[in-house]
């Protein structure tokens, strides 16, 4: 109790002393600041791709290349890889959608086309999904007109961005019920379709990226990426096959082998002779039947309130191993691929920024602490001289320096919680595209959560425990009688 008290002497007794708790309490303030508007930015980016494209949690074939909603993410030649196919489709989907903590989930196949107008053309990525279902996956997702197609029609919806766009740079005034011709590159050849414009809609966060996506009924973009083939190669003995066996069945082995006449066929033919047909369906083994339902690059999903997706994505990844599935689970960032990468390196140049900012700061803070340790050398030696013990004087040191730095954080947390009040009540808007995608939004929120004022307040310990280290170290290496002559 006693170092205590004559800690707080000390400490009142110098006029440094404020200066210190300030210039703390200054640092950890902005500390909490940036980590609140951290967690608001993160937490905007995160809701401007989720619920507007990505869901919570994409389910996805496992490829050799860097695969995003958006298909192949490999530079230069990413758009020349085939997507490969979830399989098997109706196992995963069934499995996905009935666990708890899915709330939704939507199958969805990307492909490139284009849109054609006269004889230019418009070049976007087609998510083919269910316009219904899709619009009450995304929240984000808002119509302005028309209604989301349904499964049976032959149509699409436009972003209102990407519908200005369209109308004013090829003079064009479409607008929903107009029908749109579109052409796909398969193989060596051009596909070419038709869809109605269903719907107009807008995104709650604008992006640039959400310009270039065009949502289509799956059964006409199949079509035109080439998806619809995959039928006629399901089965190696389809109907269309039959005629070759009835072949086989009439004859045709005999017409195959009629001109050999040296061949022994007795003993070669021991048990019952089977019909090719028979044959053929006890030798070949019949693979799963594929159809266009089941033609499927991912599956797009949204969890229940409460539920980390982090958390749901591991339980799924054990599952598909489990069952050797080739798929996988991964987050939104994962899902938007280069889209939010270059965001996520935008932000981390940010926090890098700052964080040195902070961090000269707490250096020059340390070295305050240091040099007021130090300025008390004649006094360590007095105490030193007059029967003070080397632990008397490490813990006199240890106790001034945490009342300096705890007092210090706890201002420094309730400044820091101001400050984040006065920004999240002052509605500062960005009007800069780049802004309003590395804030999340055009308006800055800043969340303070109690990790944050937990860290500020670890921070300062920190400071006082660094702080402590070398002063005393200095301090119980002074030679009391040194000390004592520098006094007189």
């Amino acid at each position: 109790m006693f170092t205590l008290n004559f800690a707080f002497k000390n400490i009142i007794s110098r006029k440094s002393s404020l200066v210190i708790i300030l210039f703390i309490a200054f640092s950890i303030a902005v500390l909490v600041m940036a980590n609140a508007v951290f967690d608001g930015t993160k937490s905007g980016i995160e809701k401007t791709f989720s619920q507007n494209f990505t869901g919570d949690i994409v389910i996805r074939p496992k490829a050799q290349f860097p695969m995003s909603l958006f298909g192949d993410e490999t530079p230069v030649t990413g758009n020349l890889s085939e997507l490969p196919q979830l399989i098997p489709y109706t196992d995963i989907y069934e499995y996905v959608s009935s666990l708890d903590y899915v709330k939704q989930a939507l199958p969805q196949i990307t492909g490139q086309a284009v849109l054609r107008f006269g004889d230019r053309n418009f070049g976007a990525y087609f998510f083919g999904v269910d316009g219904q279902e899709y619009a009450q996956l995304m929240p984000g997702i808002k119509i302005l007109s028309g209604q989301p197609y349904s499964s049976d029609q032959d149509a699409m919806m436009l972003s209102k961005e990407m519908l200005q766009k369209i109308n004013e740079e090829y003079n064009v005034s479409l607008q929903v019920g107009d029908q749109i011709q579109l052409a796909g590159f398969t193989g060596s050849s051009y596909t070419l379709r038709a869809a109605v414009l269903s719907a107009v809609y807008e995104y709650a966060v604008h992006n640039d990226l959400q310009d270039k996506i065009v949502l289509i009924n799956p059964s006409v973009l199949r079509p035109l990426i080439g998806l619809n083939s995959t039928e006629i190669d399901a089965s190696l003995f389809t109907q269309d096959n039959s005629g070759l066996l009835e072949n086989l069945d009439e004859g045709g082995i005999d017409d195959l082998f009629g001109d050999c006449e040296d061949f022994e066929a007795d003993g070669f033919f021991e048990e019952e002779a089977v019909p090719a047909k028979e044959a053929a369906a006890q030798t070949v083994e019949e693979p799963e039947q594929v159809s266009e339902e089941t033609i499927w690059n991912y599956i797009v999903c949204s969890v229940q309130a409460g539920v980390p997706a982090r958390i749901a994505i591991r339980k799924m990844n054990r599952e598909f191993a489990k069952r050797e599935w080739p798929v996988q689970a991964v987050d939104w960032r994962a899902a938007a691929g280069m889209a939010a990468q270059y965001i996520y390196w935008m932000r981390l140049i940010f926090n890098i920024g700052l964080i040195i900012i902070i961090g000269t700061g707490f250096i020059i803070v340390n070295n305050t602490l240091v040099i007021a340790a130090l300025d008390r050398s004649k006094e360590t030696g007095a105490l030193r001289a007059i029967g003070a013990g080397r632990r008397f004087i490490a813990l006199e040191y240890l106790a001034e320096t945490l009342m300096l730095t705890i007092t210090a954080g706890i201002l420094g947390c309730l400044l820091g919680v101001v400050g984040n009040s006065f920004l999240s009540n002052g509605s500062i808007h960005f009007s800069n595209t780049y802004l309003v995608q590395l804030f999340g939004g055009d308006t800055l929120r800043a969340v303070v959560r109690m990790p944050n004022i937990l860290s500020g307040m670890a921070l300062s310990l920190i400071l006082a425990v660094v702080a402590w280290i070398y002063p005393v170290r200095i301090a119980l290496n002074t030679s009391p009688v040194a000390a004592m002559e520098a006094v007189r």
